[in-house]
């Protein structure tokens, strides 16, 4: 019977939210992205995920009355103490968004990218967002390395075999 916000849309915070709901708690999901879904909208390729699984579970959570907020960025235009006012508990999902940088020779050349700014920009033009010819990044024609051997660097493999890439190295650094 209380009130909870849940701070983040991703797999942790929509997670929360169901089993918070479940217990019979009034759950309001907060996100700071455009849509709900965190990591899932925006990290994961379609090809890995379509989106309308994702949708439809949005969709089952809010027949169940778990509300949502997207473009709510907690303590940017949402304040926290507005939170703290409003409800009697918030859980704290938010997201990995910080990338790991390598501090190795040539890591400051042009052309050098975080997945995590090139993923969402497909993401987002596969979802219908206008996204600048000159904001995008694309590897159409390009030869491209991807350093990372992980989920991400899968999910970069895949994207730029799709957007027509000259070629692709992936290389893995472990131990």
């Amino acid at each position: 019977g209380k009130t909870v916000a849940v701070v983040g849309s991703g797999p942790a915070g929509l997670a929360a939210a169901e089993q918070l709901n479940r217990a019979g708690h009034r759950v309001t999901v907060f996100e700071r992205a455009d849509r709900i879904g965190g990591l899932l909208r925006y990290g994961i390729p379609d090809f890995k995920m379509e989106k309308k699984f994702l949708d439809r579970r949005i969709g089952l959570m809010e027949e169940s009355g778990v509300k949502f907020r997207p473009s709510s960025n907690i303590g940017v235009n949402v304040a926290v103490d507005d939170l703290r006012k409003e409800f009697d508990a918030i859980v704290l999902c938010g997201g990995a968004t910080a990338s790991r940088d390598l501090s190795i020779p040539g890591r400051e050349l042009k052309g050098i990218y975080y997945a995590m700014d090139f993923l969402p920009l497909q993401n987002k033009r596969c979802e219908g967002d206008e996204i600048a010819d000159g904001k995008f990044i694309s590897a159409k024609d390009k030869r491209v390395v991807i350093i990372g051997g992980g989920d991400t660097g899968a999910d970069c493999l895949g994207t730029v075999h799709r957007q027509g890439c000259k070629s692709v190295h992936q290389l893995e650094l472990l131990p």
